[in-house]
């Protein structure tokens, strides 16, 4: 496995762009250094998170801070458009207070959990007006350019963190099956041992061919490959804050 395949660092402090293509630029499994909002805006998708996969709509929102694994499965061969923003969370520490932590959406909760929120047309009109002028300022520097983006970003993890907040206790349901669910809870729980499919199809009671099968049908990617991602030993989450830099993502 190519390590730099499945963990994305990114130079810079915050990226952000629209995307609009029927192929991620990280197409498999994969996880962060940072923290990720991930804004769908068209398209027929499933977005895949830890042990969960939830068909997308306009306005969902799904979020991920650095030790979640996910990947976005296009279920067409049509492009599909997203609003994508990245950045580091050491930058944000500065602005949080005891009674406002802009980060609470992404460390307050269980891995893999509360993930997926969905905007109504209003609110989603206001979160796209501040995501375009932080896209632009980070696509035409100039003087300021870093205060200003940070000031767009930290407006834009208020509107988030309300977000979440309001729908924390909606139920939303997964695609995933409780057999391949398992599996992944099987994994997680077992990262010590040498893990092979037929152990773990038949500590599931499970045909491997079926596992194999369903479990590509289902996340769009193969057991194996996930199973190296999770026994992985990725770097250091966070470096020490530097500079602002900024940097435009596809």
């Amino acid at each position: 496995m190519k390590h730099s395949e499945y963990y994305q660092p990114f130079q810079g402090d915050i990226l952000a762009g629209i995307g609009n293509s029927p192929i991620s630029p990280t197409r498999d499994f994969h996880i962060h250094d940072h923290y990720e909002i991930f804004l769908f805006l068209g398209g027929r998708v499933n977005g895949f998170v830890e042990q969960y996969s939830y068909p997308l709509q306009r306005g969902d929102v799904l979020i991920f801070n650095n030790h979640e694994i996910h990947k976005i499965i296009n279920l067409t061969q049509e492009p599909y458009e997203r609003l994508t923003i990245h950045f580091r969370a050491p930058q944000i520490y500065p602005f949080c207070t005891p009674a406002t932590n802009l980060l609470a959406c992404f460390q307050n909760r269980q891995t893999g959990e509360h993930n997926l929120a969905h905007m109504e047309e209003t609110l989603l009109s206001e979160y796209l007006e501040l995501s375009m002028h932080l896209i632009e300022t980070v696509e035409k520097p100039k003087y300021g350019s870093e205060v200003l983006a940070l000031t767009y970003l930290i407006q834009l993890l208020v509107l988030v963190n309300e977000l979440y907040t309001r729908t924390r206790s909606a139920v939303v349901t997964s695609v995933i099956s409780p057999h391949i669910q398992a599996a992944m809870s099987y994994i997680d729980g077992h990262l010590q041992l040498n893990l092979t499919l037929e152990q773990i199809a038949g500590e599931l009671g499970l045909d491997k061919y079926y596992l194999s099968h369903m479990f590509k049908q289902q996340t769009g990617g193969t057991l194996y490959r996930y199973v190296l991602l999770k026994k992985s030993p990725w770097p250091s989450s966070f470096c020490p804050p530097a500079p602002l830099s900024l940097t435009p993502a596809i």
